[in-house]
């Protein structure tokens, strides 16, 4: 959890699209890709109505198509996000 909060500490310093250690915004990711949420930045209903599909700050997802919007599949269920909501979120890509 303490690695965690620090990668995250450490995310709030940096852009959103591409950070030191491998963190990106989730909208640079390409489908079939899994990464984990390091940081949400978006408005707060929005971030707790996403908080509530599942879509938080450690969560696990995996991008299952990115053409028109991006088709997230996150703790078992598949959630569709536009472009700016996802160029809002930052992620720690998967090792392959």
């Amino acid at each position: 959890m303490l690695n965690f909060l620090a990668r995250r500490k450490a995310a709030d310093s940096r852009s959103s699209t591409e950070t030191a250690g491998g963190a990106c915004a989730l909208a640079s990711c390409a489908a079939g890709s899994r990464a984990t949420v390091l940081e949400m930045r978006c408005g707060e209903a929005e971030a707790c109505r996403l908080r509530t599909l599942g879509l938080c700050e450690g969560a696990s997802v995996s991008v299952v198509d990115s053409r028109h919007c991006m088709l997230l599949e996150v703790r078992g269920a598949r959630l569709a996000l536009g472009a700016a909501l996802t160029a809002g979120i930052t992620v720690l890509p998967a090792q392959s």
